[in-house]
C-alpha cells in the first residue's frame, strides 16, 4: 500500500524547521512499521492549520467563518501549497501520514475547511494515519463524528490558550518587562524575559542623543553616523526618529495602557539619563509643532518618477534660487555616495531657452495620444460584440447553476463545482468589467472621428508647440507611463512602449537636454493634423549624432 507524508509548522520565519523534520522522521518510522510505500513527502512552513490549500481560494472566499478569522489576523495568511499537492495525489495512495490530525487542519468553528478535506479523503477512500492517535477512516460515521467533536474541543482549547497568552503578555508588560523580540537598535532579546545590551550600539545611541540635544540638523547627524558606523547599517531619518523616541535606552518602557513605567530588565545598563531622553522628546515635539504644511507652490509632475543612475534611489525635489532640481538624497546622508551628485538634473528650461527635463519629455507624450486612439478603436470594436459578451456571461451563470443543483442532489462532487467556479472566475470578472465599461461608454463612429480630428489633433498641436496645460501634460505623462533614470552623461526614459536614451549636453557650463522638433506625416483634407490608425509621428532630437533612438510603429524617434 502507498502513502503520502504531510508535515506543518505554524509559526516561525525560517526556510528550515526542526519541528517539521522531526514530524517527517516520525511518519517515516510509522510507514516502515506499517510496511507502507511512501511516494511523496510534502510540508508547509510557517503556516496556520486554519488556512485552506492552494486551489480552494473560491471556497475560502465563500467561507464566512474563515474570512472573518483571516481579517482579524495581523499578518496575511497564505494558502497551503504542500497540502494542495497532497490532495492532488489522493487518487494514487491509501494513506496520508501525519504526526497528528491538527497538522492536517485545525479548523475554525463554522468553517468549511474540515468538510472540504474530509470529503476529498472519503471520495478517494484514503485513511489518515497518525503517529499520535492511530488511523482514522472518515468514511465511517462514528469516526467522522468523533473527529469533529475533538476538533471543536481542540479549537476552543486553543482559543483559551491564546487569550491566556495575551493576558500573560499584558501582565508582564505592566510589570515592567519586555517579553517578546524587542526589535530595537542596541537591544537584543534573548528569550525567557532576558534582554542584552549590544556594546557597540551604546556609543552610537549616545552620539545621536547628544547631537539632537545640541540642536544639530538631522541630516548632519545621519551623515556622521553613516560615515562612522555605516558598514553594517545605513541610517535614514526614520532610524534617527526610532532611536530618539525609544524610552528603553533610559530604562523605561510603555505599559499596555501606553503609560511610561520603569523597565526592570535594563536597570543598571541604561544608555542615557531619563532627563536627556525627556529633553530629546521636547526638541522633537517642538520641531513637529512648528512644522507647517505649506501650500503647494510648484507643479511637480515628475516626483516619484525619477531615479538615480548611481544607486537606484528615487530623486527628490530641491528648490535652489527659485529653480527646481531633482537630486539624489543619499549623497547628503553619506559621503560615500558622492557620485550620486552626477544624477542631479534640472526640471525647467533655462533663461535663454535651454531645454531641461520638462522640455525633453514633450515628444514622448505623443505615445499617450497614440495609445488613447488605439483604446478608443478597441472599445468601439468591442461595443459591436456587446451582445456576444452578455450571452457568454449568461451561459457561465447557467452552467454554474446547473452544476450547483447537481451537487445538491449528490450527482456532482464538491471538487467538480470548485473547479468550475475557479475556471469561470477570471473570465467572469473580465467580462463583467468589459460589459460595464461598454454600456457606460457613449463612444460611436461620430465621437471617434471627433476624437481623431479635434481632441487628439488639438493636443498634438499644443504638444508640438510646447503649449500643453499642466493638467493635460501630467495626464499624458501618466498615460504614457514615463519614468526616467538620470546619469552623468545621459537620461534613460522608460515608457509604455519601450526605452529611449537621450544624452545630456553641456552648454554654458551646465548640463541640458537636447532640443527637438516633432512632425506628423498624415494630414486631413483641411490641412489639419489627424491622429488615427495611419498616423506616423517622427520626433527628432538634435544631439549631434545621426541615429535612430527608437521605433514604436506609429512613433519613430531619431537624433541628428
Amino acid at each position: 500500500m502507498k502513502a503520502l507524508i504531510y508535515a506543518r509548522q505554524s509559526s516561525g520565519k525560517d526556510d528550515f524547521s526542526e519541528s517539521v523534520e522531526a514530524q517527517i522522521a516520525n511518519c517515516q518510522k510509522l510507514a516502515a512499521k506499517e510496511k507502507l510505500e511512501v511516494i511523496g513527502i510534502y510540508k508547509d512552513l510557517n503556516t496556520s492549520g486554519e488556512t485552506y490549500p492552494v486551489g480552494a481560494e473560491e471556497i475560502a472566499r465563500l467561507d464566512k467563518a474563515y474570512m472573518k478569522w483571516a481579517l482579524s489576523q495581523s499578518a496575511k495568511k497564505d494558502f497551503r501549497l504542500g497540502l494542495c499537492q497532497v490532495l492532488q495525489k489522493l487518487s494514487e495512495v491509501d494513506f496520508v501520514l501525519v504526526n497528528e490530525l491538527t497538522r492536517l487542519y485545525r479548523p475554525i468553528n463554522g468553517s468549511f475547511l474540515e468538510g472540504h478535506i474530509n470529503q476529498l479523503l472519503k471520495e478517494n477512500e484514503v485513511k489518515v494515519l497518525q503517529v499520535q492517535g492511530g488511523a482514522i477512516d472518515l468514511s465511517k460515521f462514528d469516526q467522522q463524528l468523533i473527529t469533529l467533536i475533538k476538533n471543536q474541543i481542540l479549537y476552543e482549547d486553543l482559543q483559551k490558550k491564546r487569550q491566556n497568552s495575551i493576558n500573560a503578555f499584558r501582565i508582564k508588560k505592566d510589570s515592567g518587562r519586555l517579553c517578546s523580540d524587542a526589535k530595537m537598535h542596541g537591544i537584543r532579546y534573548l528569550g525567557n524575559g532576558k534582554l542584552e545590551v549590544i556594546p557597540e550600539w551604546v556609543e552610537i545611541i549616545r552620539f545621536i542623543y547628544d547631537n539632537i540635544c545640541a540642536y544639530r540638523p538631522y541630516r548632519a547627524i545621519i551623515r556622521d553616523c553613516n560615515e562612522r558606523w555605516g558598514k553594517d547599517i545605513f541610517f535614514y531619518e526614520s532610524s534617527i526618529y526610532a532611536i530618539a523616541k525609544q524610552p528603553i535606552y533610559c530604562g523605561y518602557q510603555y505599559n499596555s495602557q501606553g503609560e511610561l513605567i520603569k523597565n526592570v530588565q535594563i536597570t543598571g545598563q541604561e544608555f542615557i539619563s531619563f532627563e536627556q531622553w525627556q529633553e530629546v522628546q521636547k526638541i522633537i515635539s517642538h520641531k513637529r509643532a512648528n512644522y507647517h504644511v505649506r501650500a503647494k507652490k510648484h507643479w511637480l509632475p515628475l516626483s516619484g518618477k525619477l531615479y538615480c543612475g548611481e544607486c537606484g534611489s528615487k530623486l527628490v525635489c530641491l528648490l535652489e534660487h527659485g529653480k527646481i532640481y531633482y537630486s539624489c538624497n543619499k549623497r547628503t546622508l553619506d559621503r560615500n555616495h558622492v557620485n550620486c551628485r552626477n544624477s542631479r538634473i534640472r526640471f525647467e528650461s533655462g533663461l535663454r531657452g535651454e531645454p531641461a527635463l520638462y522640455d525633453a519629455i514633450y515628444p514622448l507624450l505623443s505615445i499617450a495620444l497614440i495609445e488613447r486612439h488605439r483604446k478608443a478603436v478597441e472599445l468601439l470594436n468591442d461595443k459591436n460584440e456587446l451582445t456576444k459578451y452578455d450571452v457568454e456571461l449568461k451561459n457561465l451563470a447557467t452552467k454554474e447553476e446547473q452544476l450547483h443543483e447537481m451537487f445538491l442532489d449528490g450527482l456532482a462532487t464538491e471538487e467538480q463545482l470548485r473547479n468550475l467556479l475557479t475556471r469561470n472566475k477570471a473570465r467572469r470578472c473580465e467580462l463583467l468589467k468589459k460589459v460595464t465599461l461598454l454600456k457606460s461608454s457613449s463612444l460611436n463612429d461620430e465621437t471617434l472621428q471627433d476624437l481623431e480630428k479635434n481632441v487628439l489633433a488639438d493636443q498634438f498641436n499644443d504638444l508640438a508647440n510646447k503649449n500643453l496645460s499642466q493638467g493635460v501634460y501630467e495626464s499624458l505623462l501618466n498615460d504614457a507611463q514615463i519614468t526616467a533614470t538620470s546619469y552623468a552623461d545621459r537620461v534613460e526614459f522608460h515608457t509604455l512602449y519601450g526605452n529611449v536614451i537621450l544624452p545630456r549636453i553641456r552648454s554654458t557650463n551646465r548640463l541640458w537636454m537636447p532640443k527637438w522638433e516633432i512632425s506628423l506625416l498624415n494630414k486631413g483634407t483641411k490641412k489639419k493634423c489627424v491622429i488615427d490608425k495611419n498616423t506616423q509621428i517622427i520626433a527628432t532630437y538634435f544631439t549631434g549624432t545621426k541615429t535612430e533612438l527608437a521605433d514604436f510603429g506609429n512613433l519613430r524617434i531619431v537624433s541628428q
